[in-house]
């Protein structure tokens, strides 16, 4: 009988190396499995947090990019504001100044200078020649300086001086105003004096 004792001791004992293997097995891979899906939820979540930090960044980026937008059109408006002051208040003293040289009798001989250049633009015998308020009281020198028939008339556009001269049957003007010409010079200020607003 010890004989079957020991040949069942031994089966026992090589059930029990089995089963003790099958387990270090089955936990190795339980062990290996875990590992895996840890893994795998580590990478699942650096990706997910990848995601999240990238969609954080351009939103910074894009707030960013507009609160520099609109900091630099704010400075880009201030400079033009500035620049439309500055380019004001020269051509306002300017205006000073021709109003000024407009009752000097300087002007009174700029006038008839500027008549005699329209009668020779004008060859009509239907011209109008049109002056300020002012220059109303020099009707009778425009007339002799135009040199021939003409109507002097009154146009409350001219506000610093000079005259236009219009022929409707040559469907021509001749306009040697004051207010064109520094209206000309302000669009040449504009082009040339170097006030301008940048990228």
């Amino acid at each position: 009988m010890p004989d079957i004792v020991s040949k069942t001791d031994n089966f026992l004992k090589a059930i029990e190396k089995y089963a003790a293997e099958q387990r270090s097995k089955l936990e190795s891979e339980a062990e290996d499995f875990k590992q895996k899906e840890l893994t795998k939820a580590e990478e699942d979540a650096l990706r997910e947090a990848y995601v999240l930090l990238q969609r954080k960044m351009s939103s910074i980026n894009n707030s960013i990019a507009g609160e520099l937008s609109k900091a630099e059109n704010a400075s880009r408006k201030s400079i033009f504001v500035k620049r439309q002051e500055i380019e004001d208040k020269v051509f306002d003293r300017a205006k000073e100044k021709l109003l000024a040289f407009a009752e000097t009798p300087q002007y009174t001989d700029r006038l008839t200078e500027s008549t005699k250049a329209i009668a020779q633009k004008l060859t009509a015998n239907d011209v109008v020649l049109y002056v300020n308020e002012r220059d109303s009281k020099l009707k009778d020198k425009i007339t002799a300086a135009f040199g021939r028939q003409c109507t002097v008339a009154v146009s409350n556009e001219i506000l610093i001086g000079g005259i236009m001269g219009i022929s409707r049957e040559l469907g021509l003007l001749a306009d040697e105003t004051l207010d064109t010409r520094l209206s000309q010079q302000r669009e040449w200020f504009c082009e040339n004096s170097g006030l301008k607003v940048t990228d």
